[in-house]
């Protein structure tokens, strides 16, 4: 009893300590989308978020690339879904309650549908927290912009753009 009520006094505390240190910073910041692939949290620049959808019917495409689940009809806009896990080489998940689809706007003319394991929250990120990726990224990395640690999560912001540069 006594080491439950130390744990939720600690959790408390934590809370309380990150949320005065997100007061405190009035620099520039990156709004992100913030969510989960495995254990590991990641962001995407909410510019290039058009909005999140719950995973209904997706269509497959024959002769597809091995990362592409499909497509989805989004209110008469025909949109490719990707599936994000395989994209940074995770094993598949079957599709469950908290899976949701971030739909990204590369450009006016292009969409994309991330396929994710769960949508966090919204959240403003100071760009001084951002650590960017080398200059040699290779393989997955070199769709990832930069990683931040912040109020005690390590945050991997996606360059969304390099991404699906040729897939749109």
């Amino acid at each position: 009893m006594m080491e439950q009520d130390m744990t939720s006094t600690n959790q408390l505390l934590d809370g309380v300590i990150g949320d005065e240190e997100e007061e405190q910073y009035s620099g520039p910041s990156i709004r992100c989308v913030m969510f989960n692939l495995d254990s590991e949290v990641y962001g995407i620049n909410v510019k290039k978020v058009r909005e999140v959808l719950r995973v209904g019917s997706i269509r497959k495409v024959e002769g597809a690339a091995h990362n592409v689940l499909g497509i989805i009809n989004v209110r008469g806009v025909i949109v490719t879904v990707v599936d994000t896990r395989a994209t940074y080489g995770l094993m598949s998940k079957p599709v469950d309650e908290l899976s949701r689809i971030i739909i990204v706007e590369l450009d006016s003319d292009n969409i994309v549908g991330m396929m994710v394991d769960c949508v966090m929250e919204v959240k403003d990120i100071p760009e001084k927290k951002f650590e960017p990726m080398s200059a040699t990224k290779e393989g997955a990395s070199r769709y990832l912009q930069g990683i931040a640690h912040y109020n005690g999560d390590v945050i991997i912001l996606i360059d969304v753009d390099s991404m699906f540069s040729g897939q749109a």
